[in-house]
């Protein structure tokens, strides 16, 4: 499969093989504007399906309705960060041998990352209620397993967008394509709700999956659209074991970036308690599925306008900013659950969560872009986001160990802390790769 997807990542255009420096940057020049359309036709549906079935309200909902309890929920948060990201690192290497990246994202993003999508809401509405425990099985098992393979493209990915997306328009592309998925996703967050308010379980959550695997295809469409130029240089192929003892070198002669590394950390660990500002919500406030789809759409809503802020910000001061700002507003979030009395106060904190998810999708990985050479951008987008999967696995279920121990107060207390930190962090210790590399692609 990913042969074919090679002989058609290759025959994107009638145009001549680009050969050159100078020929591949008219090449990407020539080809913007399609490349933006695509790519944010990927976006905006990958960004609708994530609303539809939003981590933050309808998948821990998902879980506790099939009979989770909150460590449970705590262990499938880190099943997906795990499999999302650990792998990336083992694929790193291969990705670098292509001189083509879309063919790779075309094959494992179709059928691995996507289908999982269409086979859990089928799963959800067969055995959701005559068979929970199968159904949340079934739901771990597919879930994580669409995360590994989007883990094995995010590398290829992230590439491909760095190579026909100048750096000056990357954040602008991705906060204009993201944010218009995420406002969009406010009529999905709403239907969702709908669902989950006139539809009787299991159907109801079955039905907010088939949805979401209908738009995560068309995003597949709109990636199939990019034209791509070659990779002028490729790295050769090395041994494994050779690769991996590499690495090490590469952090210690570049000590802003284990600077870097050390701070996402800590951020990283802020976002413990996420998925469970809905969990406390529906305890305290008994909240409707119509409330559920209004405080995903708030998600929506917030997540959609500073996709378009942090875009701008990302593009004239830089992607660093972005991600502080988005570890303040993480730490916002987790003390307005902690301090509110009211359900309205429930809607700030999501509005201030979406502010984080969209600065983490806007600059997580285009920041790695900058501090990485051009020929080993799937090294460093692997490296980064496999060291930070064990803080990313670690932090749902630190979560779900505090909940337990010292209830709801104490994990949002504790959480804000660790944002707050990595904010400090990022902010005093690490200097903006921009600067010290400045580059077009």
């Amino acid at each position: 499969m990913t042969q074919l997807f090679s002989r058609i990542g290759r025959a994107q255009s009638v145009t001549p093989e680009p050969r050159t420096t100078e020929e591949v940057t008219a090449y990407v020049q020539r080809h913007l504007r399609r490349n933006l359309a695509a790519g944010i036709v990927d976006a905006v549906f990958f960004a609708l399906a994530t609303q539809i079935i939003s981590n933050e309200t309808v998948i821990p909902l998902l879980v506790t309705r099939l009979g989770g309890s909150t460590l449970v929920l705590g262990l499938v948060g880190a099943a997906h960060n795990l499999g999302l990201f650990m792998p990336q690192l083992f694929v790193a290497g291969y990705t670098e041998q292509h001189r083509y990246k879309k063919p790779i994202t075309l094959s494992w993003g179709g059928v691995g990352a996507r289908l999982p999508f269409l086979l859990i809401g089928l799963a959800v509405w067969a055995w959701g209620g005559r068979a929970p425990g199968l159904a949340l099985a079934a739901f771990v098992v597919l879930r994580t397993l669409s995360a590994i393979t989007l883990g094995m493209v995010i590398p290829a990915w992230v590439t491909l967008i760095g190579k026909v997306i100048p750096t000056t328009r990357r954040g602008v592309f991705l906060g204009f394509g993201r944010g218009l998925g995420a406002l969009l996703g406010v009529g999905g967050a709403l239907l969702a709700g709908h669902l989950l308010e006139t539809q009787p379980f299991p159907r109801s959550f079955a039905l907010c999956f088939i949805l979401a695997a209908v738009a995560v295809f068309i995003s597949w469409l709109g990636l199939a659209a990019h034209r791509e130029p070659p990779d002028l240089a490729i790295k050769p192929k090395m041994p494994m074991m050779r690769f991996f003892a590499s690495l090490p070198a590469l952090v210690r002669n570049d000590p802003n970036y284990g600077r870097f590394l050390v701070a996402r950390a800590v951020a990283v660990l802020g976002t413990m308690a996420i998925a469970f500002f809905i969990v406390d919500g529906a305890l305290r406030f008994d909240l409707s599925g119509r409330e559920v789809g209004l405080l995903t759409a708030t998600i929506s809503v917030f997540t959609g306008l500073f996709y378009l802020v942090w875009g701008f910000v990302a593009d004239r001061i830089g992607h660093k900013t972005v991600l502080c700002a988005g570890a303040l507003t993480m730490a916002g979030a987790s003390l307005t659950v902690l301090i509110t009395p009211v359900l309205g106060g429930l809607y700030v904190a999501f509005g201030l969560l979406g502010a984080t998810l969209s600065a983490e999708a806007i600059s997580s990985s285009n920041i790695i872009l900058e501090f990485a050479p051009s020929e080993e951008r799937p090294t460093y987008i692997g490296l980064t986001n496999t060291l930070l999967a064990p803080f990313r696995t670690l932090a749902p279920i630190i979560g779900g160990g505090l909940a337990s121990i010292f209830g709801f107060p104490g994990l949002f207390a504790v959480a804000a802390v660790v944002s707050v930190g990595g904010a400090l962090l990022l902010s005093l210790r690490v200097r903006e790769p921009r600067s010290l590399r400045p580059t077009f692609m």
